[in-house]
């Protein structure tokens, strides 16, 4: 019976296509694909993700081994890491204000929807990268947790960039680069492109919290 419960085939065949090759500026000339054309990748993309959880929920209903259960969860879950690993990378290196920058921060979301959608069902057998992070609260488990706000993070941010302290070939790509892998009380998904927007008006506010932040830092080293 339990063979019967799953294909040869790959579930993520597709969507690894897409991200690894398609939407690869590495690999493709993202740039000429057609608005319409990335409507339709985001829309099938999204529907590919809930049908690969609906294979694993209704694949692992029925398995009587907890090592065959772990097995078959895992697999799922790593294979789904790599994908958005992957996706990261390229809306790093995505133009700025662009329908193609908008796709690869909803592909990228849609992933993180069905990996905390796994932590949930399935959160005491997954051993995959960042377990142990706060997926209870749905938080993608590759996240760093940070006290400031986004505004805030963005100010730092951009003044290590100005003082080039961190080297990219533009602001916005440290964003893109950073900003997935953050969270803060506030805001479980932060946009890069919100950030960015945030340091043309900062508030005094925002400043003097980043500054008082920074002294943290600067008394801490100092007493090493």
């Amino acid at each position: 019976m339990e063979k019967a419960l799953f294909t040869n085939k790959y579930p993520y065949a597709w969507l690894d296509e897409i991200v690894d090759f398609t939407l690869n500026p590495q690999q493709t000339d993202v740039a000429a694909i057609q608005v319409q054309q990335l409507t339709t990748i985001e829309l099938r993309f999204r529907e590919d993700l809930q049908e690969v959880f609906r294979q694993l929920k209704a694949g692992t209903f029925f398995l009587l081994s907890s090592r065959k259960l772990n097995v078959v969860v895992n697999h799922y879950y790593n294979a789904l890491l790599l994908l958005e690993r992957q996706a990261m990378v390229n809306l790093a290196a995505y133009p700025d204000d662009q329908p193609l920058t908008v796709t690869g921060e909803n592909i990228l979301m849609a992933i993180q929807d069905l990996k905390a959608a796994i932590i949930k069902r399935f959160g005491l057998i997954v051993t995959g990268d960042g377990k142990d992070s706060p997926a209870a609260e749905g938080n993608v488990l590759t996240k760093i947790f940070c006290k400031l706000s986004v505004d805030q993070i963005g100010i730092i941010l951009k003044a290590a960039d100005d003082t080039r302290l961190i080297i990219a070939s533009s602001l916005s790509l440290i964003f893109r680069s950073i900003v997935p892998f953050l969270s803060t009380e506030k805001s479980k998904r932060i946009s890069w492109n919100s950030m960015r927007k945030s340091t043309y008006h900062m508030e005094q506010h925002d400043k003097e919290v980043a500054i008082e932040a920074l002294e943290k830092l600067i008394a801490t080293i100092r007493g090493y």
